[in-house]
């Protein structure tokens, strides 16, 4: 993202940072600064994406360096997308993937999203969430795609953002 794309998805952040609300048990969401995702942020990126997905419910044992190449990958894709919730000069959340071209139109996949597991359930997912959809809509994008565990915290977080499992698909593997 350069020049008047980032100055404009700045100007989208502050607006949902400023209309947020914070509750008694949340006042720190008055001072998380939500931006996109810029090259030295990946490392400390790839360090809480490491913490964050080696608990339940999927107990993966990434290497902080893998994690890092994952997420540059990502990051260095053409029509990459990303969010990050910084709090106090630290990292405490992240949303990247990449839009893709579709006959009904652009698709944004979500390929990776985590919050810091004591900011869980505070409101930082829902902040990063609306920024980044914020964005992807002005991009032209109409629809948001991913994947996660069933039954999870993190499906229920997804379905409250307003994703729904979609009849059409199922997910395949093949173990080589």
């Amino acid at each position: 993202m350069r020049g008047n794309d980032l100055e404009r998805f700045l100007n989208v952040s502050n607006l949902v940072v400023l209309n947020c609300v914070a509750d008694k048990r949340h006042p720190f969401l008055f001072q998380m600064k939500l931006q996109p995702i810029e090259h030295q942020h990946l490392k400390e990126c790839a360090n809480l994406f490491v913490s964050v997905f080696s608990n339940p419910p999927w107990n993966e044992n990434w290497e902080i360096e893998s994690a890092f190449n994952r997420l540059e990958d990502f990051y260095n894709m053409p029509w990459s997308h990303s969010v990050v919730a910084i709090l106090e000069e630290r990292i405490i959340g992240f949303a990247i993937g990449y839009i893709e071209r579709w006959h009904q139109g652009n698709s944004f996949y979500l390929k990776e999203m985590c919050v810091e597991s004591t900011k869980q359930q505070s409101g930082v997912g829902t902040k990063i969430m609306d920024v980044l959809s914020q964005n992807l809509v002005d991009k032209g994008v109409n629809k948001i795609y991913l994947l996660t565990a069933r039954d999870s915290l993190a499906s229920a977080f997804y379905s409250k953002c307003g994703f729904c499992n979609n009849s059409k698909i199922i997910m395949m593997s093949k173990t080589l």
